[in-house]
């Protein structure tokens, strides 16, 4: 099931000539708690920024996908 959560930073990263992403978020019911995920482009929308609000996946708290709400 997805999460509401509001991007907080975005960092961009390389690793092994495959583009990743170091996403820090807080969850729409846990403002004050702000988590980070690594994770490769792939299972992120194309171009996210600070600001957006996205519906997080997860499994056993693992994040596995981000999308764009909207």
């Amino acid at each position: 099931m997805a999460r509401e959560a509001l991007l907080r930073k975005v960092q961009p990263y390389s690793l092994h000539g495959e583009p990743y992403y170091q996403l820090f978020f807080s969850y729409a019911d846990e403002p004050e708690a702000v988590r980070e995920a690594r994770m490769a482009a792939t299972n992120v929308y194309p171009n996210p920024q600070e600001g957006d609000t996205v519906l997080i996946d997860s499994v056993l708290n693992v994040v596995t996908g981000v999308e764009k709400k909207g």
